[in-house]
């Protein structure tokens, strides 16, 4: 046996490893493991060859269970004032569909750990009061002072429930503010776990 051999087989070993790992196979389950002993037998003569065989285990967390979203304000510029909800209308993504562009909310679809984010960017000279609201209760302030095109980011970690509505709203129902679109300005949200 040469080295050069030996040492790929050791590294198919710990990817065949990891690969099982991440999908929650054993070993002897795993694709890759199968596909190598089966090279293998093959590379010693032929003796007793055997065909490669199908892992038939399926990953416990696929990305489409878990729900994740990331939307812009598509306008180049966008006004809201009163207690107007922020509407992220250029949906880039939706996984499970559960963010409404209509209505600017994220409803969860099951209970966890969330993150969610926003980033408004003041259009020019125009400061931008906001904040992050679910359900009826206020998580979070945002602010942009009003001088050249300035930007706020919030970052939250929450903990929803089925149902729950995450959404961005307009802070002072006196005040008419515009913000920049145009992949300037968007919410986000995934479930952690």
């Amino acid at each position: 046996m040469n080295i050069v051999w030996f040492c790929s087989y050791i590294i198919f070993v710990v990817l065949t490893y990891v690969v099982a790992k991440q999908n929650n196979c054993s070993e002897a389950e795993s694709d890759l493991m199968k596909y190598i002993k089966w090279q293998m037998e093959i590379s010693n003569g032929g003796r007793n060859r055997p065909s490669p065989q199908i892992c038939q285990c399926k990953p416990k967390d696929s990305l489409k269970a878990r729900p994740a979203f990331f939307a812009f304000v598509k306008a180049n510029s966008i006004s809201f004032t009163g207690n107007d909800i922020m509407k992220f209308d250029d949906v880039r993504t939706n996984i499970g569909n559960h963010y409404n562009p209509t209505t600017g909310h994220f409803t969860a679809p099951k209970p966890g750990l969330y993150e969610i984010s926003c980033l408004l960017y003041g259009y020019s000279t125009s400061r931008v009061t906001f904040q992050i609201n679910k359900n009826n209760q206020i998580l979070a302030f945002g602010y942009t002072p009003g001088r050249e095109w300035n930007s706020n980011t919030i970052s939250l970690l929450m903990e929803l429930k089925k149902g729950d509505k995450v959404y961005v709203k307009h802070r002072l129902p006196q005040r008419r503010e515009t913000i920049q679109g145009s992949q300037h300005s968007y919410f986000s949200g995934r479930l952690l776990q």
